[in-house]
Parts: structure tokens; sequence; C-alpha cells
């Protein structure tokens, strides 16, 4: 059985008395056994001001049966008892979370002085004058030297307590909600007539204003002419499952006033009464016009933290099997090293033995991070299912006034969540090999050498292959730079660097002996660039050599030229250089009308600067680009 008295947000059938009035009626319990529900104070009761009412006018009992572990609480395994939910949206009993704040180790000191909270809708602050109704964690901005904070049982999160401490967080209304229906819909329960001041059990129930009667009311109500409520037995109620309870959450600076505004510079839903008092000047909307908005918003936020809960799935999946392609594909090259080793005399068993601890270091590097990434994407799954199924729930069953009571706590949250970015890139590279062919260098010199090493890929010289591309134009002076593809034996490319790569380029004229330096840089991704520059014009002969043997199509000739010099004018138009001349011809090859042949400023085919007369090159410190010609212009 459990105690319902203390549960300070009483929904439905209960109905709501002044305290003077409840305070005049003693009534007594039915059974000690049986379950009691205050219907005398629908208000949400805090430390500070908790209502006491030794005897209330009516009583509602029942036989409480409910297994769903959804209504017990993490901590004491029994049935919620004021369940409050923590920041990172795990809900306690409120007792159970003053024991875990009682609790050496429970709790963190952060010394700060000054804590701000935004909100994208709210950028305001509090004033520091006004107290919660009933939602002490909705303030924006707190002082305190020393801040506590409770290290939540579920997720281990450190989470700031309000100023008010335990009791200033929010009550968890849509368990409240759920407890008390199913407690409504237990055929065990026994509920009182909600008008009469006797005890006298209910026998049926308005569904249109949520009211249990008796005999004598429920045939007072049918009377009433003016009155269309449906009435239905208990029994009828109970079959068809009583959804519909009325909810209200009162002030707790004045407890006969229901929340039913919102506070836009506290951020907290206030009374009426209120908006004259602590909240005097403050920013005030009705709540159902500040819950449409805010649902607008949580919907959005909602639907990108969505997308990214399914993001994270299917990363996941793909990581696990990475994991197992990883596994697979070290268990067999362990399985090649082994076999080669087998061969070897008992002095190389320590060299096996490191090519194994290597294999396993591979393997627990590439295991470590798919564990490290699939702890990531856990931890964010989870607290991104957690914080959607608060959510949806808040905001299918949820009124205006309780999921504002939530509001910037759940748009934080979502908002965080819906930030992160999943990297599709997550993958860990699977190309672990055994290369027999190998020397190991890390072997002693006074042995024999010992072949055999761990690595992604081996070069194979003889697939590599240089690009040519701006070898067919060389000129003195000019410097030069080509790029070296490294291809495995199955000629696929290298993802690695740390070959032995060199380039020699030697004049292959007669009497000429000397070489051109050529510079080897090593990009670290399987390509090495080369780069020279040469100074005499002739015929060479460039060489490639990885690991000491040639490459594919070595060696490769190349001729440098001297640059071809210019035969023209640097002008700005044939009309101009030639003293208006029509005979006058121009590279460019642009005319003016008129007869000439050449070209004029602001004329079809002019480039607009000037230019060469013998082949239009706007640069005039450049090479000639005339193509050859056999007939040659004489200026007499």
């Amino acid at each position: 059985m459990m105690e319902v008295d203390h549960i300070s947000y009483i929904f439905g059938s209960f109905s709501r008395r002044r305290s003077q009035e409840v305070g005049a009626m003693k009534r007594r319990s039915l059974e000690a056994p049986k379950i009691s529900h205050d219907r005398s104070n629908s208000a949400p009761q805090h430390t500070s001001k908790k209502m006491e009412t030794s005897s209330s006018r009516t009583k509602s009992m029942c036989g409480y049966k409910q297994d769903d572990n959804k209504f017990r609480c993490p901590f004491c395994k029994h049935f919620f008892e004021e369940p409050r939910v923590l920041p990172c949206l795990h809900t306690f009993c409120t007792k159970c979370l003053e024991t875990m704040e009682k609790i050496k180790g429970g709790v963190e000191v952060e010394s700060e002085t000054t804590i701000n909270v935004q909100t994208e809708e709210l950028n305001t602050r509090q004033d520091p004058d006004s107290e919660g109704s009933g939602y002490g964690s909705d303030k924006c901005e707190v002082t305190r030297d020393n801040r506590t904070r409770l290290i939540c049982r579920m997720c281990g999160i450190p989470s700031p307590l309000p100023p008010e401490g335990v009791r200033g967080l929010p009550l968890h209304y849509l368990i409240q909600h759920r407890m008390i229906l199913a407690t409504l819909n237990s055929s065990s329960t026994q509920l009182l007539c909600d008008f009469c001041l006797n005890d006298v059990l209910a026998i049926y129930r308005c569904t249109n204003c949520a009211y249990n009667l008796c005999d004598t009311c429920a045939e007072a109500s049918a009377r009433q002419k003016c009155s269309k409520h449906e009435i239905l037995h208990l029994d009828d109620a109970r079959k068809r499952g009583i959804s519909r309870v009325r909810r209200q959450i009162m002030c707790s600076e004045h407890p006969d006033r229901e929340l039913e505004v919102f506070c836009s510079t506290c951020c907290q839903v206030i009374c009426r009464d209120c908006t004259s008092a602590s909240h005097k000047g403050h920013m005030c909307e009705l709540a159902s016009r500040a819950a449409k908005s805010f649902t607008v918003t949580m919907r959005k936020a909602l639907e990108r933290v969505r997308n990214i809960a399914k993001e994270t799935i299917e990363l996941s999946t793909r990581l696990q099997g990475d994991s197992k392609r990883i596994q697979s594909r070290c268990d067999r090259v362990k399985q090649e090293v082994e076999r080669y080793m087998d061969v070897y005399l008992s002095e190389i068993e320590r060299h096996r033995q490191r090519l194994c601890d290597q294999i396993q270091d591979a393997q627990r590097e590439n295991l470590d991070c798919i564990a490290v990434q699939q702890a990531e994407i856990q931890r964010r799954l989870r607290d991104a299912k957690e914080v959607v199924i608060f959510t949806d729930d808040l905001l299918t069953e949820g009124t205006d006034v309780e999921l504002l009571s939530f509001v910037r706590t759940l748009l934080k949250r979502l908002e965080r969540y819906s930030e992160l970015e999943l990297s599709h890139n997550w993958k860990v590279p699977d190309n672990l090999q055994f290369l027999p062919d190998e020397i190991a260098k890390d072997v002693s010199e006074d042995l024999c050498p010992i072949y055999g090493v761990i690595t992604t890929q081996t070069v194979s010289p003889q697939n590599c292959v240089l690009q040519l591309e701006g070898l067919e134009n060389i000129r003195i002076g000019k410097k030069m730079e080509v790029t070296l593809e490294t291809y495995d034996s199955s000629n696929e490319p290298l993802q690695r660097g740390g070959e032995t790569v060199i380039a020699d380029l030697r004049h292959r004229d007669a009497g000429i002996s000397r070489s051109v330096q050529v510079k080897v840089e090593d990009n670290r991704n399987g390509t090495y660039n080369l780069k020279f520059t040469p100074d005499v014009a002739g015929k060479l002969l460039l060489s490639v050599l990885i690991k000491g043997q040639p490459i594919k199509d070595n060696p490769f000739p190349i001729v440098v030229r001297t640059l071809r010099p210019h035969h023209g004018t640097f002008h700005c138009c044939t009309f101009c250089s030639s003293g208006g001349s029509k005979e006058a011809t121009c590279g460019c090859g642009g005319k003016m009308p008129g007869g000439y042949r050449g070209c004029g400023h602001g004329h079809d085919g002019h480039p607009g600067r000037r230019h060469w007369s013998c082949c239009g090159n706007a640069l005039e410190h450049s090479e000639c680009v005339r193509a050859s010609s056999t007939h040659y212009q004489f200026t007499l």
C-alpha cells in the first residue's frame, strides 16, 4: 500500500475547498491500510509553506496495486512520493533526494559568484526580490558563494540545486497524473462523494466535470434541466477508462489562486495576485499564450534531436561491423605470422613474440578507438532518448503550466543535443598486413637478417607512376615540380609515406657530366613531390628509384629549352605603335574598321591592356607563345 496524502499535486475528482472550510470539517479514515487522497489541497506544496490538514473534508480510499516500474523511485525502489525532477531529467522521491544530499560524497560544492543562464526566448535577468511559485529551478540568475551540486544516482552527472535546495526542484506532474489515473481506474479504490460533507461512498462519475457523485447527488444533478453532463456508474466509467481529471496547480504564495500567468522576466509561472506583488512591473503574459510560443520552439528542437538519435543508431551499427572486421583481419594476420615464424630457429623466437605484440598493440589501439567512439555514441543515444521521451510525454500529456515548468531545462538540453553533430567518417583502418619479404630493422646486427614486419601496405616500385604533366615545357631557371604516386602489389595506392625515394637528374649531352639537384618531399599520403630547377639548356635524363629499384617507365628523358624571345612590340594598340598604318598587324587578332589590319582601342578583339604585337601575350617579361613559322618578317 502507498500513502498518497503527501502528494502535493492532486488532479481530477477531488474538490478544492478553502482552508477554513477544511479545518472546520473533521473526518476519519475508513480503513487503515487503504490509501487516502487528500482532495482539499490541489496546490503544489513546498517545504517552507506546506499546508498541513489534520482532518480533511473528504478522502478517497483505495487499495493501490501498481507493478509498473515507471512509478517506482530508482533510489528506494518504492512508489514515488513527491517525485521531483533533476536537471538531468531523472526523477526521485523528495525524501530520497534529501537523503542523497545528506550522504557523504553524494554532493559536491562548486565555488561560484554568479551563475547566469540565458535562453533563446528569454534574455532578461530575474528580479532578486521575486520568489518562486513552486518552480525554484526556473530562475535565470543565481548568486551564491558555494553552489551545491547533487550527483544523480542514475547517470552520475552533478546537477546544480536551486537556492531552495531539493524542495526547489520541480515536481514531476506527469508521473503524479498517471498515478492518480491508475488509482481512479483501480477496482479496489473506494471514492467518496465530492459534494457530501459526510463519508458517503461515490457510485457515479460525471465525465464532463470529473466529479464523483453518490446516489442523491447524481439524482439532483440529473434533475437539473440545464445540465447535459454525462453521468456514468463508476464501474462503467472504469471499464471505459477514466482518462480525464481536473488538473490544477496552485500558487505557493497565494494558496487559493491557480497558476495561470507566465513571468518572462523571471521565467516563472505565477498567479494573478503575484503580478501585483513580487512580480510587479515584470513582463507577464497568459500561460496559454506563452506555452504556444515555447511549444513551437521545443518541437523544432525535438525533431533535430530525433534525427541525431536516428543517425547515432546507424553509426553504432556500422561501427559494430567495423569492430568485427578488425577482429577478423587481426586474427588472420596473426595466423600468417605464426605459420611463418614456426619454421625459424629458436633464436628468433623473441622476434616472433615482438611481431605478435605489435599485432596486439594494433588490435588494442583499433578496438580501443572503436570502444571510445562506441561509448560516446551510446552516451549520446541514451541522453537523447531520455530527452526525447520526457519531452514527448510532456508535449503529449502535459498542460500549458506543466510544459512551462520545464521549458528552460528542456530547451537547454534539447538545444544541446540538437547541436550535436555526428561524424559519418568515424572509421578505423583495417589494412593490417604481414610482409615476410621485408627486413626487420630492430634486430641485432650480430644476427643474420630476419625478415617479417607488420605494416598496413608494401610499396611495389614497378607499379609506381611519375606524373609527367609539365615536363614537356621546361625552361631554364623555371622551377619544376612533378608528383610520384606509389602503389602496392595489388596496384592499390599507398596511404602512407616513409619509403626511400632517390631521384637523379643528369645531362645526357656529350661533354656534360654534371647533375641537377632534385629535392624529394614526402607528403606522408603515398605521394612524393620532386622539385628541381634546370640551369642549363639541353637534354637531361631523370631516374627515380624506390628502395633501389626503378619505378615504372624509368628513366624519363627531359628537354630543357631557353626562353623564346619576343620579336614584336609591347604596345597599347597597332594603330598607335605604327603611326596609323593600315597594313600593320597584331598577334592579338583585333582589327579596326575602315580597312585597318591591326587592333585599336575599344574595337573588337583588343585585349584591353598593353600586349605584345607578335603573340598577343599581356605579360611584358614572358616567353613568346607564337607558334613556330618558316616565314620571316623584314622591316625596310
